[in-house]
């Protein structure tokens, strides 16, 4: 048949052989495969550790925050293992016994735990009720502190036995907010959107199978391989996490990835074996073409797409790297399903790969360059210039947008406006503006200097004084400014007056206020600022504070000393700072890795860096439409969330992942038409012949990876949005423009240069140059169609 590949030319490699081993030797591979599936899968027997999604990390706001917990036996109410309960009511108050009954009875589900801690609003002494309490237009609003002696995720797992239970009482509207309220919020919603987005997205993908092969026994490989790859690698991922810093994330990353690239792979490999079939092979020779080309393929694709997920690794202090680590276990046991295992489940199956017929399937396209995706290629190579430029001019404009992106962390704004969690803080914020949610803390490790003496209350009150100077700041309150009214010398008789001189009320401020922010060796004060606590000036504030840390210090006379500074918006620039410093690492290791990668599959150093290209152009334009859905607002109506800045996470996570994908897909369309290149050494006819035996399975395989990955943007979650959107939008784009239009017209004006590469490297012949036109090589039929293609597409040459 014209077009294929004998199996003369591929018979001397490795893969060939390999093929040849794993027929020969079907049923044994399978009960292996089946054997290691279940001893991987096995391994989640052992039970996860997982470390903490948020909040952890060697950098200096997280450490601020442990130096205060330490310093200070109580530690401080807005710890994850706290929540705040606020209640309204338009008549009563807390002297009511009615409202402390009603309190109460939402909380007993909690209380009866001897670990928990519960201050109500009834009990705080009068020095600090304003904290607590407050009155309006509406009625009267209070606060109760909740507390669980227990590490953070045990806190977390005891407080979702009881979430679902915590409700406020008939005529009482209530809200259980802050801290572990809404970690839970953040990860219950997750969890639920994925298994949401799992049953919307299986279905389909199915669907989409069994019109791609128009066979369910065939449309069911993939998936059995999914299946397989998934099991084992969630094992892997729970057996490591003992050993590893693993969050539970990592899981959701092998579904998302681990199942796409199994089907990927899978798709390319059943196809191939159902072509070598059709074209007389006996299931022997079938599978080792099969494993020698398509399999060669996958095992460059997989190692490019693991490349792209090993780039996560780069980003410390953030929860990337157990994704870059859950990814890459998915695609290198895919690898292995796909490359051993499948080829041998095809050969016992043989013939009844075809059983079931699905109608309506599309039909199976000519193998040459006058089928449906040949003819695309053929068109497009025709005018190559008139579709490459105002493709390329559409994507670049499509990624102007992010020009003017703006990042951060997302904050409680990345739930629902309608979640119970994110508007409970929100009262909070305008009840209480002093106790913001966008506040900052400064811990300062002073060792043996006084901080109560004279000369230290009057460096911290010029130092909290121009703080509160900052139209930025709000409030500033600690030991060197406990009312923002308070000047020096005022602060200094605050702190020194005798007892017996101050009146009970004074007396009990200044004892409060003593056990809140003076331990021994460590101080620390309390700033909030102006505007969302994820914007860019609350990010200032905290780099300009952190700038005067040195002479804070040494005008306290504590030079050997620490200042920290904490708090949201610390944190917010401590993750950025760590994304822009390992970017670059991560950037170069996973494009070197890449052009090594496809300069070895096909001996060219232009294709590595034109793939590249093609790969930027998707990505440029997925992340230009993040900013003007997301950042920008442009359907928050509909899509229910506010208009709020890209998660700085978000980007480089689309990038790997898409980068590894599109990378997939430009391998294996590549290694088709490199195969046909070889064969003929015409590159137009290797272009238009490759496309069309790739363009039909890249289609089916990139329509799964929209539709798993549109599910996931119909989370309530913003961040999960985020990703579900980028994700979708990216492979679309990378699917359809890049690689039915871009790519052809691009292959087609670089020419003979496509497979260039210097002179003192390999060169690979082809073989009609190398061998002439044989009849199992270069038929009349294909001479004829060589001698067209000339007449036709080469007249500017």
């Amino acid at each position: 048949m014209e077009g294929a590949t004998d199996p003369s030319e591929v018979e001397h490699r490795l893969l060939y052989q390999l093929g040849l081993q794993i027929h020969d030797r079907a049923r044994l591979v399978l009960i292996g495969s089946l054997l290691l599936c279940v001893l991987l899968a096995g391994l989640a027997t052992s039970g996860a550790e997982w470390a903490e999604s948020y909040g952890e990390g060697e950098v200096e706001s997280l450490l601020a925050g442990d130096a205060l917990d330490a310093a200070f036996a109580t530690g401080n109410e807005s710890a994850a293992s706290s929540f705040v309960v606020l209640m309204h009511h338009p008549n009563l108050n807390d002297s009511d016994v009615a409202w402390q009954q009603a309190v109460e009875a939402m909380l007993a589900p909690l209380s009866s735990h001897p670990e928990v801690r519960v201050n109500h609003s009834w009990t705080v002494a009068d020095a600090v009720r304003d904290e607590w309490v407050t009155s309006t237009d509406d009625g009267f609003w209070a606060l109760t502190h909740v507390s669980i002696d227990l590490p953070r995720s045990e806190a977390k797992e005891l407080f979702s036995t009881v979430a679902e239970e915590i409700h406020a009482p008939d005529g009482f509207e209530g809200w259980v907010t802050d801290g572990l309220a809404v970690d839970y919020t953040f990860e219950h919603r997750i969890h639920e959107d994925l298994v949401k987005a799992e049953l919307i997205s299986a279905p389909l993908s199915l669907i989409i199978l069994g019109l791609v092969f128009g066979s369910l026994v065939a449309a069911l490989l993939p998936v059995a391989v999914g299946v397989f790859t998934v099991l084992s690698a969630v094992g892997v991922t729970i057996w490591l996490s003992h050993i590893a810093d693993l969050n539970n994330y990592a899981l959701n990353i092998i579904s998302l990835i681990g199942i796409g690239v199994s089907i990927d792979y899978s798709l390319f490999l059943v196809n191939r074996f159902r072509e070598e079939i059709r074209r007389g092979r006996d299931a022997r020779v079938a599978t080792a073409m099969t494993v020698a080309t398509a399999g060669r393929a996958v095992l460059f694709s997989g190692v490019t797409v693991a490349v792209g997920l090993m780039g996560l690794l780069f980003f410390e202090h953030t929860a990337l790297p157990s994704l870059g680590l859950g990814g890459t276990l998915a695609v290198s046991i895919a690898m292995v399903y796909a490359v051993v295992s499948l080829p041998a489940l095809m050969a016992v199956l043989g013939p009844r790969m075809e059983s079931v017929r699905i109608p309506f399937a599309f039909a199976m396209d000519s193998d040459d360059e006058h089928g449906f995706w040949g003819k695309i290629a053929t068109t497009v190579m025709e005018r190559p210039w008139a579709v490459f430029i105002p493709v390329v001019l559409l994507l670049v404009g499509a990624g102007l947008p992010f020009l003017y992106a703006e990042f951060s962390l997302s904050g409680t704004g990345a739930l629902p406006p309608e979640d119970e969690a994110r508007q409970g803080l929100e009262l909070i914020d305008d009840l209480w503006p002093e106790a913001s949610q966008n506040a900052g803390i400064v811990v300062l490790e002073i060792g043996a200097v006084d901080p109560l003496s004279e000369a230290s209350l009057r460096v911290l009150h010029a130092h909290m004084s121009d703080l509160l100077d900052d139209e930025r700041v709000t409030t500033v309150v600690g030991p060197g400014l406990p009312d923002a009214s308070m000047s020096a010398d005022d602060v200094v008789a605050f702190w020194t007056t005798p007892e017996a001189y101050l009146d009970p009320a004074t007396r009990g401020a200044r004892q409060a206020l003593q056990e809140r922010f003076v331990a021994d060796g460590v101080t620390w004060f309390a700033f909030t600022m102006s505007g969302e606590q994820t914007s860019p000036a609350s990010r200032d504030v905290v780099v300009d504070v952190r700038s005067g840390a040195d002479t804070l210090l040494k005008e306290l006379g504590a030079v050997d000393g620490a200042m920290m500074v904490g708090g949201f918006a610390a944190y917010n620039q401590d993750i950025l700072d760590a994304v822009g410093e390992n970017l670059p690492k991560a950037v170069a290791f996973i494009l070197t890795a890449t052009v090594l990668l496809i300069f070895v599959q096909v001996r060219s150093i232009v294709m590595p860096f034109k793939a590249i290209t093609m790969n930027v152009l998707s990505i440029t334009a997925s992340f230009g439409m993040l900013v003007f859905v997301f950042q920008w607002g442009f359907g928050e109506n509909l899509l229910n969330f506010s208009a709020q800045p890209i998660d700085v996470t978000n980007p480089v996570l689309i990038f790997c992942i898409v980068f590894g994908l599109s990378m997939d897909y430009e391998v294996l369309m590549l290694s088709r038409i490199h195969e046909e290149w070889l064969r003929t050494g015409d590159n137009t006819l290797a272009v238009a012949n490759g496309l069309q035996r790739t363009g039909r399975l890249i289609t089916g395989a990139a329509a799964i990876m929209v539709v798993v990955f549109s599910a996931f943007g119909l989370s309530s979650i913003v961040i999960i949005k985020q990703i579900g959107f980028g994700l979708a939008l990216a492979i679309l784009i990378d699917a359809t423009l890049v690689r039915a239009l871009v790519v052809p017209s691009a292959m087609r004006l670089m020419g003979s240069w496509n497979w260039w590469s210097p002179s003192w490297l390999p060169q690979p012949v082809p073989a009609a140059a190398s061998k002439g036109p044989t009849p199992a090589r270069l038929n009349l039929e294909h001479v004829l169609a060589v001698l067209e293609r000339h007449q036709g597409l080469h007249e500017d040459e």
